[in-house]
């Protein structure tokens, strides 16, 4: 039975956090042709598979000597891992930072089989291999406390700012998801009419113009931003073209001074 105190299993996080990222912002930079920060925080850290690795190591380590137990544990505990995280991410959230509906035997686009698999193959090779190593440098610190300290004050600051940016975005996608509302309701009012009504003078639609157009700069940076962690993120409060939707606007407009020329 493997035993380890708090202290070194949150060293064991932080090492795999970094792995991952190492790992990730390599494989995107060579395909990016660019150097790429990968992941949820700002700092060289990637929380998923911190805790990936420790929710697998937790339960793989007492059956280290059977490779089938190893295989399904890790697997399984994974799995749970990646729902579990991709439903909170939506729920909190409100965004989606992985989506397998397009992969056969999925479970709500969070989990799929063919990923599952791989969970099991990446938990033989964690257990068996990559994992003694760490572990001997972990238990060779005689003085861990003040590493620990550090290293969890710099992640907890970086996970809280990291956070609070996302929450801006949502913030700023909801505002978005208004005027879309209304822009697109103006727009089926206009359909249906030779003319809108007073309220939706010029200035009101310049302005609202205006806006959209501010709004679609400032959706453009941090969609960038967000998109350069996680290619395959979306809202699921708005993710649909947003040019379509000003392109709605500009017939609007244009609608409207005809409608005025011929008044």
């Amino acid at each position: 039975m493997y035993t380890y105190n708090f202290v070194q299993w949150l060293l064991f996080f932080y090492v795999y956090c970094f792995l991952g990222w190492i790992i990730e912002s390599t494989i995107v930079s060579f395909s990016e042709k660019k150097i790429v920060n990968r992941g949820y925080n700002k700092g060289p850290l990637l929380p998923i598979y911190g805790f990936g690795a420790i929710a697998v190591l937790f339960v793989t380590l007492p059956i280290k000597s059977n490779v089938f137990l190893i295989y399904l544990f890790g697997m399984i505990s994974a799995t749970i891992l990646e729902y579990s995280t991709g439903w909170l991410m939506e729920t909190t959230l409100k965004m989606k930072y992985w989506d397998y509906n397009k992969d056969k035997f999925n479970l709500n686009g969070r989990i799929c089989l063919r990923s599952s698999l791989f969970w099991g193959v990446l938990s033989l090779v964690l257990t068996l291999l990559i994992h003694s190593p760490i572990e001997a440098l972990i238990l060779k610190i005689n003085n861990i406390y003040p590493l620990t300290i550090t290293l969890s004050v710099l992640f907890f600051i970086d996970f809280t700012y990291s956070t609070y940016k996302i929450f801006s975005l949502n913030k700023l996608l909801t505002f978005i998801n208004n005027v879309k509302t209304e822009i697109e309701d103006m727009y089926v009012q206009f359909k249906g009419t030779t003319k809108l009504p007073d309220k939706y003078n010029t200035d009101y639609l310049k302005n609202k113009f205006i806006e959209l157009n501010l709004l679609i700069d400032k959706y453009k940076v941090s969609h960038e931003s967000l998109n350069k962690a996680y290619p395959r993120a979306y809202s699921k409060i708005f993710n649909n073209p947003l040019k379509d939707l000003k392109s709605k606007l500009i017939k609007i407009v244009d609608d409207y001074k005809k409608d005025e020329k011929l008044h």
